[in-house]
């Protein structure tokens, strides 16, 4: 029987529930499958347009997200040596003004090829001081990684290979911080526990941070899967859950994950994962520098198609007007199933283009290419996903229930019909209903399945 559930008692009502509020990792290579570093950060802003930009710095070209339109600061991105850089907002350090964060990650993108470099240019920032404290998650092609906690003038550096389990996690707060304000501590401790969980077992890949990490939807203490949730938390309906201080935000907007050079390659081996809009409702796309370009999709004349299509699945995985910060989780286990099977496919064709390439990395027509027809199957999978979606229908023969009753049993006989789905999206076991019957005293919402 699905349970009730309280908000208050799930202690998914927290305070300091801002908007600009990432969640991010730094994997050193002892961490991870292929000792390939990895930078990953879930981009918490107000503004939905997300792009990607490619720029020429001082030094080095690089590639980095930034908001569509955008060309003075930058806030996650790889350059050409082999450097790259993400931050989270810190709200325990204290700021005053001068430089902000997004243009001390353009500044290090363009002119950083080490993590001493950038270290360097912080020092010279401590001078002058920091309009936005800051955790800046950082990795180099020697295979150096750290997160320095940056205040206004000062700032403490934390490395990944002095780390007893190889990486580290931020949320918006630092650990060389005060005591107050721990913005996102619940995000912070449910990524360790994934994180930590997923390490017993086998190391971390890009394939764990895409379908599990960045699109989490638990708590500590509190997980939703396998999807559907078939229970229900008050005030929502069944089905549903607040997303508001999960991992994967409502306001989450873009998800940034770069991945350093293999050890003794190159740093053109170096390259970056983006996820244009909620990664609840996104397909990852690989970039690499050397494509000398952003294709169209990921940088349009006003916005990126690819983002404007993210929107548009995400607005239909939260549809309730008065719960906006809500999802579906019938509709989410529907679009997971659809593009699990893409990204197994978009997975095994960059590993594959990546052995055939070598220690020297893409050259620029390979890159590109490879990003061009990625991003083409990803349009062309949001466009088969709306051409096949069945249409919320069914008829339900009961008769003597109220108009709010037959549709939440319309929904549910509709999307679980012998499906159930695991965080990625894969199917992880069915059933064959027998005979439905639906018991609804004073609206108290329960199946009962046959077998």
């Amino acid at each position: 029987m699905p349970r009730i559930i309280s908000l208050v008692y799930l202690g998914l009502l927290i305070p300091f529930s801002l908007s600009v509020a990432c969640t991010v990792g730094v994997f050193g290579p002892s961490s991870t499958v292929d000792h390939r570093p990895i930078l990953w950060k879930n981009r918490d802003v107000n503004n939905p347009d997300q792009e990607m930009g490619w720029f020429t710095g001082p030094r080095y070209r690089f590639v980095a997200n930034v908001y569509a339109g955008e060309t003075l600061d930058v806030w996650a991105g790889i350059n050409e040596a082999g450097f790259a850089i993400m931050n989270s907002n810190s709200y325990n350090l204290s700021g005053l003004t001068a430089a902000d964060d997004g243009n001390i990650m353009r500044l290090a993108l363009g002119r950083c090829a080490t993590v001493d470099e950038f270290a360097q240019l912080l020092d010279s920032l401590n001078l002058v001081g920091r309009e936005t404290p800051a955790n800046f998650g950082v990795f180099d092609a020697l295979g150096n990684a750290a997160v320095f906690e940056a205040s206004n003038t000062f700032y403490k550096r934390y490395d990944c290979a002095e780390e007893s389990l190889g990486f580290l996690l931020r949320a918006n707060y630092s650990m060389s911080g005060g005591p107050n304000r721990l913005l996102g501590k619940n995000r912070f401790e449910r990524a360790m526990q994934l994180c930590t969980v997923e390490m017993a077992q086998r190391p971390i890949s890009v394939e764990f941070v895409v379908r599990s990490l960045c699109r989490d939807l638990g708590q500590v203490g509190f997980d939703p899967y396998p999807l559907p949730f078939l229970c229900q938390i008050e005030p929502l309906p069944f089905g549903y859950l607040p997303i508001d201080t999960a991992i994967s935000r409502a306001t989450t907007r873009s998800v940034e994950i770069m991945v350093g050079p293999k050890p003794g390659t190159s740093p053109n081996t170096g390259m970056m994962w983006i996820l244009l809009g909620s990664p609840l409702a996104s397909i990852p796309i690989p970039l690499w520098v050397n494509g000398g370009v952003v294709p169209a999709e990921l940088n349009g004349t006003n916005t990126a198609l690819l983002c404007d299509e993210a929107k548009k699945v995400f607005n239909w995985l939260c549809p309730l007007r008065d719960y906006q910060k809500a999802i579906n989780t019938f509709r989410l286990a529907q679009w997971l199933n659809h593009i699990a099977p893409i990204e197994s496919t978009i997975f095994q064709m960059v590993a594959a283009r990546e052995s055939s390439w070598g220690l020297v990395g893409p050259d620029s027509i390979q890159a590109k290419e490879l990003t061009s027809e990625i991003c083409e199957l990803v349009v062309k999978t949001y466009k088969v996903f709306w051409e096949r979606l069945e249409p919320e229908r069914i008829s339900i023969p009961f008769r003597g229930y109220s108009p709010r009753a037959r549709t939440f049993y319309r929904q549910v006989l509709l999307t679980i019909m012998g499906k159930v789905y695991d965080p990625s999206g894969r199917r992880v076991s069915s059933f064959t209903p027998g005979i439905f019957f639906v018991v609804a005293p004073q609206e108290r919402r329960k199946l009962i399945f046959i077998r």
